[in-house]
């Protein structure tokens, strides 16, 4: 059955290791749009992180940001769907990174909230251009839903932290691996696999018309939810294992081969 619906992740996948797309990429992806295939991002990124990228592509189409918690309209900016974190636990969660010594970000409205100015928020900041806001009480600060939390630190210590955090809030939040050093915390009820079906239902589109690419923890949801699953080959063997098919790394061309196998 044809590709109707693709949904790619950014970073280590789309964007290769310096954060640049091909321009083989840019061009399977400008085919297939021409052949009425709806390409769309898959991104644990902020909204405002995701249009630079949209817009590069010249895609106008609802994009999956916030790690699905959030999908947004390219140009028009509707908002289609949006799942925060209830506040209460935001709060909590704020409290245990803290107790920690935990860099954490909270997100509302695409602005993102720290306590300080850290190596790590000056890390994120620069690297996605975020709007950044320094507050004296993060714990106080924060009195609505969050879309987003986001725990930043040295990939061991991230990695110990996810099940701790899954035993401890896992039945109210959804906790992933993106990037080594990313520990991403939204709604339950938020995955890019739920926005990706989601989107697909707003399109007429039909599950085994969905084709997803990715290659993190947080991906692994939206692969198993497509219709055909794609790992770039520099993704983990957790990713590859749920995958229908492997391409090449993200510094080899992985999704413009995925889009001449499958889609073009």
């Amino acid at each position: 059955m044809a590709v109707k619906l693709v949904a790619i992740d950014l970073d280590d996948t789309l964007l290769d290791s310096v954060f640049h797309i091909s321009q083989a990429g840019k061009a399977a992806i400008k085919e297939a749009v021409g052949q009425g295939v709806v390409v769309t991002i898959a991104s644990g990124r902020m909204f405002s992180a995701v249009l630079p990228i949209a817009d590069e592509l010249g895609i106008d189409v609802p994009l999956i940001t916030y790690n699905g918690a959030l999908i947004k309209s390219a140009r028009s900016k509707e908002v289609y769907h949006h799942l925060p974190v209830p506040c209460d636990t935001a709060r909590e969660v704020i409290r245990y990174a803290m107790e920690n010594n935990l860099h954490i970000n909270a997100y509302i409205d695409d602005v993102v909230y720290v306590n300080k100015m850290s190596e790590e928020a000056i890390m994120y900041r620069n690297r996605y251009d975020a709007k950044m806001v320094v507050v004296d009480d993060l714990l106080k600060f924060v009195q609505q839903d969050p879309t987003k939390l986001l725990i930043i630190a040295r990939e061991d210590i991230a990695k110990s932290h996810v099940p701790l955090l899954r035993a401890r809030f896992g039945d109210r939040l959804n906790i992933a691996i993106s990037l080594p050093t990313f520990v991403e915390i939204v709604n339950k009820g938020a995955s890019k696999g739920q926005a990706l079906m989601a989107l697909a239902g707003r399109f007429g589109i039909k599950r085994e018309e969905t084709m997803a690419i990715g290659d993190s923890e947080n991906d692994i949801e939206m692969l198993k939810a497509a219709g055909l699953g794609v790992a770039v080959a520099n993704a983990s063997d957790e990713v590859k294992a749920e995958a229908d098919y492997v391409t090449r790394a993200c510094d080899g061309e992985g999704v413009a081969e995925a889009f001449d196998a499958f889609v073009l």
